[in-house]
């Protein structure tokens, strides 16, 4: 009895391992069953999708991976690219990163799935699609198969001599190839290349902005997602202000008596210590996107405000939106923080011009400035610290959003929404009395799990639903709302359409409200068009 039992164990784990194992154009990988407390769903992670940007190709466009011989064990997530802001609690990290991860149900070829294409924020500097940051469960739940994957960060993905030695934006390059490998593979894990979403926040919302800016992404996704950052975000473009001083400071603080040449700041720089450069970085601390120069290799070569308002964009359905309050994140966790930093701006009015406002030669922006601060406040922010949050909010996501909602919905379906549920970890900041409680990135919590902060209550858990709902109803059908009778949402969410801009507030209960910040849109448009020159870096 007892070896028919042994027998049967040994068959049922052949099957399991059998079902485990996926065999792609590059070689055979073996995934991992995974089981939250009421779901079981397969992994498949640290699967290789470039050649380890080393040496040479250190700062450059990464290379296709090669294929491998035998079983790559794809159990367990590999390490993260090096960080900006690397501290113990954070996962391993190497510049052998470029690695994917897919999440799928318990597979169904016969059945082929929409894909979730998943891009990390955290400012260009760090991030990582571990499974402790970025547990996709929530979503795979409902039925789609979600991606994830690292993309280089800091120095190592935007370093840029303003020439074609380093051209730039090896992280966004990352994504695309990330991207390729998608529409290559994801048909073997069950997935359907014909109905991939790209979904972000923060940097991450920014980079699907420069996928839906830029050709070279067409036809890789047909929707996206954009959370709290887009194509029109000053960060998106405007990052670092002189590239090549930026290397060549660099290479300077680490040897001061290298030339400006760019062939030596490259070879010098690729011939460092990672922990070296990591260093010198943080003390020239400016990263992100750059303009490049016209080469075929180039990702990035005009400035995406033009593009997404002339329909020259992969005109695709979009999702787009912020959290009530965003800049309370950075405003300071306590209250004398917030003081400080509304006082600088009483004091000192050029901040309130936006830094991507390049303004007309010979432009007084005296007037300017009281428009702006007269469309928030009529006293001084110091006095009203809820306006203060309010332009703030505006200045760092709000403004930009709503302008790509605008100008994209001129050309494909647009939906906007402010994410305004306040849950356990909104109370980690200093709260203000009528202004919005949820700050900068609170909202990815209800998608994917993030092991520091889980979510606790019944209420949460709910949002989660709806949220996962919502955005996974996009996925599958382009509509987030298609079926009027789903218990769980009980909404129809409307289309943006130009200046009219009704959004989805995502609460305890989901509510649709009209004119998104009408006045204040208004207020921006004359400032830009009447003050600033055209093409806009960004909005």
């Amino acid at each position: 009895m007892m070896y028919y039992q042994i027998l049967i164990g040994v068959l049922f784990i052949s099957l399991v391992d059998a079902d485990l194992l996926i065999d792609l154009p590059d070689g055979t990988i073996r995934g991992a069953e995974t089981k939250t407390e009421n779901y079981t769903y397969y992994a498949y992670r640290g699967i290789p999708f470039a050649i380890p940007p080393l040496g040479s190709l250190r700062f450059q466009a990464p290379v296709p991976n090669t294929p491998w011989d035998g079983i790559l064990d794809a159990t367990k997530s590999k390490d993260c690219c090096i960080s900006m802001t690397y501290s113990e609690n954070e996962p391993d990290q190497s510049e052998d990163c470029l690695h994917i991860n897919v999440y799928t149900p318990p597979r169904n070829i016969a059945e082929k799935l929409p894909v979730m294409f998943w891009i990390y924020g955290g400012a260009f500097t760090t991030g990582c699609s571990s499974d402790s940051v970025s547990d996709p469960h929530a979503l795979v739940s409902e039925d789609v198969i979600v991606v994830t994957f690292n993309y280089r960060l800091g120095l190592y993905g935007f370093l840029s001599t303003s020439d074609k030695v380093i051209l730039g934006n090896a992280g966004l390059k990352d994504q695309l190839l990330a991207l390729k490998w998608t529409q290559r593979n994801i048909e073997f894990f069950g997935g359907d290349p014909e109905k991939v979403t790209i979904f972000g926040e923060s940097a991450g919302g920014m980079s699907v902005g420069a996928h839906i800016a830029n050709k070279k992404s067409a036809g890789l996704y047909r929707a996206a997602i954009c959370q709290s950052g887009c194509s029109l975000t000053s960060l998106a473009q405007t990052s670092q202000t002189n590239p090549k001083q930026i290397a060549y400071d660099i290479a300077r603080s680490i040897n001061p008596f290298i030339s400006q040449n760019s062939e030596e700041i490259r070879d010098f720089l690729q011939s460092q210590p990672a922990d070296v450069l990591t260093k010198a970085f943080n003390a020239n601390p400016q990263s992100g996107p750059v303009i490049e120069v016209e080469d075929e290799n180039a990702y990035i070569t005009d400035l995406q405000f033009g593009l997404i308002e002339s329909g020259n964009f992969n005109q695709v359905p979009l999702i787009i939106g912020t959290t009530s309050a965003e800049s309370l994140m950075f405003l300071g966790i306590v209250l004398p923080e917030l003081i400080l930093a509304a006082l600088a701006y009483d004091l000192n009015s050029e901040f309130l011009i936006p830094s991507n406002l390049n303004p007309l030669p010979g432009t007084d922006l005296t007037e300017a400035k009281e428009l702006i601060k007269q469309a928030y406040t009529n006293q001084s922010f110091l006095l009203d610290l809820a306006s203060f949050v309010e332009f703030t909010t505006d200045q760092l996501f709000v403004r930009s959003s709503l302008k790509q909602a605008e100008l994209q919905s001129n050309y494909a379906p647009v939906y906007f929404y402010q994410f305004s549920y306040s849950g356990t970890i909104s109370r980690f900041h200093t709260v203000i009395e009528g202004v919005g409680k949820v700050g900068h990135g609170e909202d990815v919590l209800y998608l994917l799990d993030f092991s520091p902060f889980p979510l606790t209550t019944d209420e949460e858990f709910l949002t989660r639903s709806r949220m996962t709902r919502l955005w996974t109803n996009f996925a599958k059908t382009l509509n987030p709302t298609p079926d009027v009778s789903d218990p769980l949402l009980n909404v129809t969410w409307p289309q943006v359409a130009g200046l009219n801009i009704p959004y989805l507030d995502i609460d305890t209960t989901l509510e649709v409200k009209p004119g998104k910040k009408a006045k204040e849109m208004r207020m921006w448009n004359e400032v830009f068009y009447s003050y600033g020159q055209q093409p806009f870096v960004g909005f």
